[in-house]
């Protein structure tokens, strides 16, 4: 039996990564055969490495440093966001996309999980290592058909249960982000759910159940754009700031310059200054340009609970110890 604390960690990471129940219990069990004591470094290690190991293409891990939710009413209390109430049952389960928001970077679609018997659902509250709390549940498969593409596809997506603010009752929140580069403004697009798996008492169930609901992708274009242009000089060359772009739940930022510099610096010394003080960490990159010589940052996932981040809140931003003061 694992422990409960490395446990705790295996479901945290897990919790990002979309398996089917049946695959997460092999996961976990080749991670505890895999298990060195008192290691964190080494378990961690194992999670990943399995986790990747198992499922081709699966998202990489996120961790968030604290409450979604808190970040959504943020928003939300100067926002209002596209109504959708579009709802499907199957197995005795319905799904519903209450509200979708964003910009030409990022649509969130915001939605429940209800039980048709109004059966209260009982599922485990989780908090991983770092404090962020959730609901030990998701969908065994997702996927998003996009208007003009071939194929359904599910890259960029990633899906949180919220933790329950009313354990008492027959409904689970949750929150899928979703890259909005196939993205139009207008249009359709259709989200297919495939399963729900859920732990109660650390114990892990999953569920049949297919949903499929259209859903028309018009929202407010609520991302804002600050213009930038500024460079410093670093060991392996220039770089260049183009843009801090702020989205419903997010902020990124464009960079160009020299490769090396940027793909090579110390990452770890790269956040968003707040003039709060507080700093919002880098988390990911990836490549725009074939070159790699221009590459999309994201800062730390749903500004790392700190509520909506406007231009107007940001002092500078830090890249490899470097500060670009933000005028």
């Amino acid at each position: 039996m694992m422990g409960n604390r490395f446990k705790r960690d295996c479901d945290a990471a897990l919790q990002h990564v979309c398996f089917d129940g049946r695959q997460q219990q092999k996961v976990r069990e080749r991670i505890a055969a895999q298990r060195k004591p008192h290691v964190w470094g080494r378990r961690a290690a194992a999670v990943l490495a399995v986790a990747a190991l198992t499922l081709s293409g699966a998202f990489a891990v996120q961790v968030l440093r604290d409450s979604i939710r808190q970040t959504m009413t943020s928003w939300e209390q100067t926002h209002e966001g596209t109504s959708l109430n579009l709802s499907q049952s199957d197995a005795g389960y319905t799904v519903t996309l209450d509200k979708i928001y964003g910009d030409d970077r990022y649509v969130y679609l915001r939605g429940t999980l209800s039980r048709d018997d109004e059966q209260i659902w009982k599922v485990d509250p989780m908090t991983d290592r770092l404090g962020t709390q959730y609901t030990a549940a998701g969908f065994c498969k997702r996927r998003f058909q996009i208007p003009n593409q071939e194929t359904l596809v599910s890259y960029g997506s990633k899906l949180y249960f919220l933790s329950d603010t009313n354990p008492e009752d027959s409904t689970l929140e949750f929150i899928v982000r979703l890259d909005a580069t196939e993205f139009a403004l207008t249009g359709d697009a259709t989200a297919v759910f495939d399963g729900i798996w859920y732990e109660v008492n650390g114990e892990l169930f999953t569920l049949d159940g297919h949903w499929e609901i259209t859903f028309p992708v018009d929202r407010k274009n609520d991302g804002e754009t600050l213009e930038i242009n500024q460079s410093i000089t670093l060991e392996n060359g220039t770089v260049i700031l183009e843009r801090l772009y702020f989205s419903a739940l997010d902020v990124s930022a464009d960079w160009s310059g020299e490769n090396e510099a940027l793909f090579r610096e110390a990452w770890k010394n790269t956040y968003l200054l707040l003039k709060s003080g507080e700093q919002i960490p880098y988390q990911s990159r990836g490549i725009i340009n074939e070159d790699g010589t221009e590459i999309r940052m994201e800062f730390e996932q749903f500004n790392k609970g700190l509520g909506h981040i406007s231009a107007d809140d940001v002092q500078a931003v830090v890249f490899a110890g470097q500060e670009i003061p933000i005028a």
